[in-house]
């Protein structure tokens, strides 16, 4: 073995040069075989067009093509199947690589809802801004006897007032009952066509 480490040292010098260079080569491309392996080089699939399916339904899809998936939000929407896929990102039909996570939206099985806040005795303005900041967007509103002009009395769903905390669907039609400042007597459950408006529509009120 001595003599086999003499004869290599006894070489010349450009003979080294050429063998360490041939290993250089060697562990150079070995690196890069592992990097590809690793990474998945020149291993692209397509991600499948799964929208409008439930999530059971298109986990095949995934993996048949060696794609992990990941639920990620939810929304909802009448015009979609509940538990429907409506979304993936990367979008469908993307090249990208096996093994590669979709991230996906569905849509939810059941409306989104929220609690009605505590509107009583403050100014409509203000009752308002609060529905429409816990996401309610169908407001309406008529006025009804009272002594105070502008101030909110309750809120009405499906033809009566409903209590404070009470949870109710983000799309909604809700009215705010606001008193006119006359304390004759009025029917409160008879909407008042000169005032009722759709919230949305002309502000001008404001």
């Amino acid at each position: 073995m001595k003599s086999v480490f003499d004869n290599i040292f006894k070489m010349p010098v450009y003979v080294h040069l050429l063998v360490i260079l041939a290993l250089s080569c060697l562990l150079v491309y070995i690196v890069l075989k592992g990097i590809d392996s690793y990474t998945n080089h020149n291993q692209a699939v397509y991600v499948p067009d799964v929208r409008g399916l439930q999530i059971e339904d298109a986990v095949p899809f995934f993996e048949q093509n060696r794609l992990h998936y990941v639920i990620i939000d939810s929304i909802f929407s009448k015009e979609v199947t509940p538990g429907a896929i409506v979304e993936l990102m990367p979008e469908a039909n993307a090249k990208v690589k096996k093994n590669r996570i979709v991230y996906v939206t569905v849509n939810a099985k059941t409306e989104e809802t929220a609690p009605v806040p505590d509107i009583a005795d403050i100014s409509f303005r203000q009752a308002y801004a609060l529905l429409r900041a816990r996401g309610f967007m169908d407001v309406e509103y008529k006025y009804v006897s009272g002594e105070y002009r502008d101030l909110t009395v309750g809120v009405e769903y499906g033809g009566r007032i409903i209590s404070t905390g009470t949870r109710v669907p983000l799309t909604a039609k809700l009215i705010l009952v606001i008193s006119d400042g006359n304390t004759m007597p009025q029917d409160s459950d008879t909407l008042n066509e000169e005032h009722l408006e759709i919230i949305g529509g002309d502000e001008n009120w404001f």
